[in-house]
């Protein structure tokens, strides 16, 4: 009896594993095999950025509808969005993806000041997760395969170092001034804006007033909508003229005095952020032969 039960059992656990369901090699997920992330645009205030990569199928369909953006400063998350996406992909197919974001980095005048103040670097970061759905067979509760669409993340992550924003700054430069009667002298007075930045800076405006020997002669505003050059500095040119519609007829006197004293004063406004300037001097003439 003890050996037909020991023949028994070895047979009924041989039948037990012929009848055993074979395990399945998990089926290779997704993945993300390029990245990268652009800068293309960056002002005072705000920047563009652009990433793309590839997608690459795994041993299953996929089927991409979105992603989570999120826009990182220097480790600090500033902006969150939902992006739509619209990919398929039959198993091992790659595919390319992009995204094209604006985001506003600097929240204030006194961020900017700060940031100036600072100097250095900044390293922007987008990361979030594409989502969207894979072709799976799944075992349902009466124990047979169905097909099935299941919910996946695929995470992706780039940076990018960029220069610290510099704040503009409004200089008086060089002037040129003359005679040209004995009752009118006219002078050239040169604005210089100062971009120390790796990038165009849009001027809101640059108004000024100039008074010469205690009258003002001149006003206005230049600049509005002017883009920079990068790194470099541009002049605005502001025209003064004294004359006896200016001065009346003590303007023969001030002129044969050979000085005529100047104030220069101005102001420069950018996004979140303006910079007086007053300057004064004296444009000495030379006397007549």
């Amino acid at each position: 009896m003890t050996t037909r039960l020991f023949l028994t059992a070895v047979l009924l656990a041989l039948v037990g594993c012929k009848s055993a369901p074979e395990a399945r090699p998990e089926a290779k997920p997704p993945e993300l095999p390029k990245q990268d992330l652009q800068v293309v645009t960056q002002t005072l205030t705000d920047v563009s950025v652009k990433i793309t990569g590839e997608v690459l199928a795994g041993d299953e369909a996929l089927t991409l509808t979105g992603a989570d953006v999120e826009f990182v400063v220097d480790g600090e998350v500033r902006s969150t969005k939902a992006e739509p996406l619209s990919l398929s992909l039959a198993p091992g197919q790659t595919a390319p993806f992009s995204f094209d974001e604006s985001f506003t980095y600097v929240k204030d005048t006194e961020d900017l000041k700060a940031m100036d103040a600072r100097g250095g670097s900044l390293l922007f970061a987008l990361r979030g997760n594409l989502k969207g759905t894979v072709q799976r067979d799944v075992i349902g509760a009466d124990g047979k395969p169905s097909r099935q669409a299941v919910a996946i993340e695929l995470p992706f992550a780039r940076s990018r170092e960029v220069r610290t924003p510099r704040l503009p700054h409004l200089k008086m430069g060089e002037f040129e001034a003359g005679r040209f009667s004995e009752s009118e002298v006219q002078a050239v007075f040169h604005l210089q804006v100062v971009n120390p930045n790796p990038f165009p800076v849009t001027l809101s405006s640059i108004t000024y007033e100039v008074s010469l020997a205690g009258k003002k002669v001149a006003d206005g505003t230049q600049g509005q909508g002017i883009k920079t050059a990068i790194a470099a500095t541009d002049v605005f040119d502001v025209t003064a003229v004294m004359n006896e519609e200016t001065h009346g007829k003590d303007v023969k006197k001030i002129i044969k005095g050979l000085v005529v004293p100047y104030e220069v004063k101005g102001e420069m406004k950018t996004a979140l952020y303006s910079e007086p300037l007053e300057a004064r001097g004296e444009i000495r003439l030379k006397p007549q032969k």
